[in-house]
């Protein structure tokens, strides 16, 4: 859980969520998803309700550029963020499968995909200054990990900074004020969220698009029609 972080935060993050009453369940990979539920380490678990959580798909780029892709379906880029023989190319953000100096993937998140862009805008000014490049490969400079985990619960990894709890849950939320572009953006979401904590507001919401029909009422209604 949260394999990103030190291990003394994701255990942490672990007994907040149980807490919260949830079951948490390792080393199990679900092997069948129905309409009745879904089957984990070869156990049934009956549900109505699934969520599926565990990652997107990357972008068809690779499909129609007709390159190489890694597993997730992200563009190999090289050094500089530009496809194999064809320097005229950039890929970034999370299209792209960029290995960093100590040979990991650079996740795909977004100061990754801030930092891959103002790379490749200094690259292509420099082409167009018809100045030889004089950029050194790519290196993404890691700023932290922060995770919500609850209402008034996060956690926080920033190197030597590690904080959980109420203190990173304001953390968090003063770093994403300070990420927002401009001013009137920062004023709005911060008056939203003093409005939602002051009066418990949840702003999470599940849109169904109405109520399923019963399987099993179905096929007796159409039983019976014959």
């Amino acid at each position: 859980m949260l394999t990103a972080f030190p291990e003394s935060l994701s255990e942490y993050t672990r007994q907040s969520l149980e807490k919260l009453g949830v079951e948490v369940s390792f080393g199990q990979p679900v092997t069948e998803c129905s309409a009745e539920g879904v089957v984990y380490g070869g156990q049934p678990l009956p549900a109505k309700t699934i969520i599926w959580a565990a990652g997107v798909t990357a972008s068809p780029a690779a499909r129609w550029l007709k390159t190489e892709a890694d597993r997730a379906g992200r563009v190999i880029v090289g050094a500089d963020l530009t496809l194999p023989l064809h320097p005229e190319i950039f890929v970034i953000g999370d299209t792209a499968a960029v290995t960093g100096e100590d040979g990991r993937m650079i996740p795909g998140i977004a100061p990754a995909a801030k930092q891959e862009g103002q790379y490749v805008a200094k690259l292509i000014q420099s082409r167009l200054k018809d100045e030889k490049p004089v950029l050194k490969p790519f290196r993404y400079r890691h700023q932290g990990n922060l995770a919500t985990i609850g209402r008034g619960l996060a956690v926080v990894d920033m190197g030597r900074l590690k904080l959980r709890g109420a203190m990173a849950w304001w953390f968090w939320k003063i770093i994403h004020l300070y990420f927002l572009i401009g001013t009137r953006n920062r004023l709005s979401v911060a008056i939203s969220w003093i409005w939602n904590h002051s009066i418990g507001y949840r702003g999470a919401r599940i849109i169904t698009g109405g109520k399923s029909p019963d399987p099993d009422k179905s096929a007796v209604h159409s039983r019976s029609e014959e």
